[in-house]
């Protein structure tokens, strides 16, 4: 991330500022092990603003592709990614226990003098990653689990019958 790598995430939110950029997906070392591959970017945007509770607010975008692994052909799955969050700015623990009448879609992070930018935009996009991805129906490539398997050897159990029969 070549801009601003921290914010004050309270002054940010109250003064309604904005970044924008993209970061490479090889620079997230958390979400790394989550990707077949590591190469592209991804594009974000951070815009602070004012609810209407005069609550401090941060909306993060984040678009772009990743390569999974399909969970049932085990081939690359190209992922388009698109995620807005919003995210309450709260001072203190006390605030996050107040969440009776909240909003559910709205989720809480602590007020910091120095909030890692690219780390917040990390834990949102791991958040956002399916926990089994998998091509649509039919798109894997065919597996032979639908022909049947001739099985030409003897059965064990032949020579006990052969034995009982005997008897």
């Amino acid at each position: 991330m070549s801009e601003q790598a921290v914010v004050d995430n309270l002054e940010f939110a109250r003064h309604g500022a904005v970044l924008q950029g993209e970061f490479a997906i090889a620079e997230l070392d958390r979400l790394r092990e989550h990707l077949l591959s590591n190469q592209g970017v991804l594009k974000y945007t951070l815009l602070g603003k004012t609810g209407a509770k005069g609550e401090s607010l941060l909306e993060c975008s984040i678009d772009g592709k990743l390569v999974l692994q399909c969970q049932r052909c085990l081939e690359a799955l190209e992922y388009p990614l698109h995620v807005i969050s919003t995210l309450k700015v709260v001072k203190g623990l006390t605030q996050f226990d107040d969440i009776g009448d909240e909003d559910e879609a709205v989720d809480s992070i602590p007020a910091s003098k120095a909030m890692d930018v690219s780390a917040l935009f990390e834990e949102e996009v791991l958040l956002n990653l399916p926990i089994s991805p998998l091509h649509a129906p039919g798109a894997c490539r065919e597996q032979d689990e639908a022909k049947p398997v001739k099985d030409e050897r003897t059965n064990p159990f032949g020579a006990l019958a052969a034995l009982k029969g005997k008897l």
